[in-house]
């Protein structure tokens, strides 16, 4: 397949000076936007507001964890049907679970880690396409 999609992060300075940019495949170009949309808080983009999702949005500590996957998957899978239409049959799925983390000898951090799985078709070649992506989303330490 030809790589025909611009890589993550546009380098505009370098198509203004009529360089060539590096360039991926559909695959690859679905991964990139999938993580940057997921990365992306609501408001963060001037030009579309409503690009993003909601998992910076949500106070992490204090929502129950069943309720809180259930709106990060509600969520995600808006967003890809509004923002990602090279994906169809798009199926999302949450996980949170803590992860400890040794500092020293009688230190210790648990940070919440939250992971993302994305399963779909790519439109233009019925392939099946995968992608999982896990965030630290909240420092607890004691």
């Amino acid at each position: 397949m030809p790589k025909s999609y611009y890589t993550l992060p546009l380098r505009l300075d370098e198509i203004l000076q009529k360089k060539m940019h590096t360039q991926c495949g559909l695959r690859e170009s679905v991964a990139q936007n999938l993580f940057l949309l997921l990365t992306t808080h609501f408001r963060e983009s001037r030009f579309d507001g409503e690009y993003g999702c909601s998992i910076w949005e949500e106070d992490f500590s204090l929502q129950s964890s069943n309720r809180w996957k259930d709106e990060i998957v509600k969520s995600v899978t808006t967003t890809i049907a509004e923002y990602e239409k090279r994906l169809a049959n798009v199926r999302v799925r949450a996980e949170m679970e803590d992860h400890e983390f040794t500092l020293g000898e009688h230190k210790r951090r648990i940070k919440r880690r939250l992971g993302i799985w994305i399963d779909g078709v790519l439109n233009q070649t019925n392939e099946k396409f995968e992608f999982y992506k896990a965030f630290y989303i909240s420092p607890l330490s004691f």
